[in-house]
Parts: structure tokens; sequence; C-alpha cells
């Protein structure tokens, strides 16, 4: 798969095989702090990342993952995406819920760590997984606590658009990247991601960093200096 630059390296062109591709360590290189990663279709307007996804999109997101000491992800986009957890990075799963979590994540053993903020008695069929208490703050904020007191440093953020706002509004996040799905023109995908960064960091400015293309696909990384790490 191709990937072209258009920004800031105008016509520079990058080939992409798997997630050991030179061009995904120059493309995409570790962050530190909180990295969020979207996908969305112009034209699907459902919540849902299966059905603007695409086979580079859920390469660049693997590649991500491997790249992170942890994965933060909330219930219900752990629910709405069937999630497993990975054998790159731990995972921990915010949510304020008691109720079981019928996950692959917590019913099937895996080789990581999987984190629950539920109360500790609270006991999963995964014997990786492990509650680690109630969230008693914001969610931005109990997760800024953990990672730092566990010494995670890059971490992948995935979760709706509610919960980003708020990682967004309190400074914590490093990068956003946007891919755009099925538009049929630059100018359109560039809209979607601006409206959608506004959305999200309306009072903390992000910064335009890359801009790549596949066909019509578009993928947009956006930087904030001043993030909380």
């Amino acid at each position: 798969m191709i990937l072209q630059e258009l920004y800031p390296n105008p016509d520079a062109t990058h080939e992409v095989e798997d997630i050991t591709s030179e061009a995904l360590k120059q493309l995409y290189p570790k962050v530190p702090g909180f990295r969020f990663n979207y996908v969305i279709d112009p034209y699907v307007f459902e919540e849902d990342s299966n059905l603007a996804t695409s086979p580079l999109d859920r390469l660049i997101l693997k590649f991500i993952r491997s790249q992170s000491d942890l994965i933060v992800t909330t219930g219900a986009t752990a629910i709405a995406e069937i999630l497993n957890s990975s054998s790159f990075a731990p995972m921990l799963i915010l949510t304020r819920s008691d109720d079981e979590l019928d996950i692959p994540a917590l019913t099937k053993e895996s080789s990581r760590q999987v984190y629950v903020t539920q109360k500790l008695e609270t006991s999963y069929p995964n014997s990786k997984a492990m509650a680690i208490g109630k969230i008693t703050s914001t969610a931005a904020s109990f997760c800024k606590d953990f990672c730092k007191l566990n010494g995670f440093e890059s971490i992948a953020l995935e979760s709706g658009l509610s919960v980003t706002s708020e990682f967004a509004q309190a400074g914590l996040l490093s990068e956003i990247d946007i891919t755009v799905t099925g538009a049929s023109g630059q100018e359109i995908a560039q809209d979607v991601a601006y409206s959608l960064i506004q959305k999200l960091s309306s009072s903390v400015p992000m910064y335009e960093k890359q801009i790549l293309q596949n066909q019509d696909n578009w993928f947009f990384r956006f930087d904030s200096p001043k993030a909380m790490s």
C-alpha cells in the first residue's frame, strides 16, 4: 500500500506493507503522552468505527498500539467494538458501572494485563484481568494519575468522542490522529477532520502536523505542543 504525503512534504510517497514497515516508524513515531486515534466516514453517521474503517487504517491503529505502553478505552467502547485484549500492551478499561462486562478482553485469557475500574472484589474469567477500584474523580484525572503512578508514558486512547473531549479539554492529548474514509476529495476530508478537532478540543489548540492519502482515505495528525504528559 502506498501513502502519498501531502503535508509537510508534498508529493513524498511511502510504501507500507505491515507494522514492521520503516515508513510507519517515520510517519507515526512514538509519542509521549496520550494519543487519540479515530476513524470517520463523512457519509456514515453512526458512531461505530467498524462502519468506516479500512485495511490501511486498521494497520496504522495496530502499529500505534505496538508503540504504546498502555491502551486506554471505556466500557462503552469495549462493548461496542467487542474488544479483545492486545498482545502489544496492557489495557485500562474505564467504566463507572458495576455490571459485568461481557467482552473478550475480560472473558478470554490474555498475555497482557487488563485493568478495570470496578470494585476491588470483582473477578473476571481472564486471569490477567484485575479490578483496580472505582473512579472517584473525572476519567481524565483518574487516568492521568494511574499512568504516572505506574510509569506509563506513551498511551493510546481509544474511546468515544465525549470522553476524548474531556481528555482534550484537560490538556492531556499530545496527538490526535484522524482517518477520514470515503471522502471524494481533500477539501471534504479536511473539513471533516477540522470539524472533529473543533468538537473535541475547542479551548485547547491542536495543530495540523501531517496529511497522508491513500485512494479515498485521508490521514491527519494533529498535535498539541503544550499537552501535559
